[in-house]
């Protein structure tokens, strides 16, 4: 059945049975919701129409990533949760070329999109790194544009990892969501000119305010070959 319009007709009980496969007592219960609704309206002797369609929906989810978010004014900020030295988990560890469990500093920051919890990050950097960007003010910036603006680090992006998980006790306490809940968790590990990784973030988004995207670029020339992801 195509999208309908203000003013058309719906196809009889019998058709749309036939159409969607289901009984007559089933459309007989869809039409009505939506007649209750306002969407339709029956005339005795020429039947049922259209007199108001729904507004189509509008992404109500952030994309991109979130060291833009401060740079287009969106409304978002972020507080400063933690702010010390810690011991990475394995998985940040490893990225940080960290063997023996040494301690390293960590900033953990809550965002806020439009006033409402919308991701949990978590910053592993150089004990040194570290404590100079735990005295600037972090709430309205990202640490990548502190690191190259302010500290004037020339670094560059050489890993990122994509997962599903589902939140904790912990994060959906911080997120404000059901514990099991979805999440997107992004870790991503920048290097410095000399191949020193700077920072490992490992951020959890909530699904229902982000998703992520890719852009696939064309070859210029038709060759076979797949796209390239930028």
């Amino acid at each position: 059945m195509e999208r309908a319009s203000i003013g058309d007709q719906l196809p009889t009980e019998n058709a749309l049975c036939s159409e969607f496969g289901v009984s007559r007592e089933t459309i007989r219960e869809a039409i009505r919701g939506l007649e209750d609704e306002g969407f339709i309206t029956r005339r005795r002797g020429r039947g049922t129409f259209v007199v108001r369609v729904p507004r189509p929906r509008t992404e109500r989810r952030l994309t991109g990533l979130t060291e833009d978010f401060s740079a287009l004014k969106l409304d978002t900020e972020a507080r400063v949760i933690y702010n010390g030295v810690d011991v990475p988990p394995p998985v940040i560890a490893e990225l940080l070329g960290n063997q023996s469990n040494e301690a390293v500093y960590r900033i953990t920051r809550l965002r806020f999109f439009s006033r409402d919890h919308f991701s949990h990050h978590d910053a592993w950097l150089p004990l040194d790194v570290g404590a100079r960007l735990s005295r600037l003010d972090l709430r309205r910036t990202s640490i990548m544009h502190e690191l190259r603006e302010t500290l004037g680090f020339r670094i560059w992006e050489d890993h990122q990892r994509i997962e599903a998980v589902v939140a904790d006790s912990e994060l959906a306490k911080r997120l404000r969501v059901d514990r099991g809940a979805p999440l997107l968790c992004i870790t991503r590990q920048f290097l410095t000119g000399k191949g020193k990784t700077i920072v490992v973030f490992r951020s959890h988004f909530r699904a229902d305010r982000y998703f992520y995207t890719v852009k696939i670029s064309q070859a210029s020339e038709v060759t076979g070959r797949e796209g390239s992801v930028h």
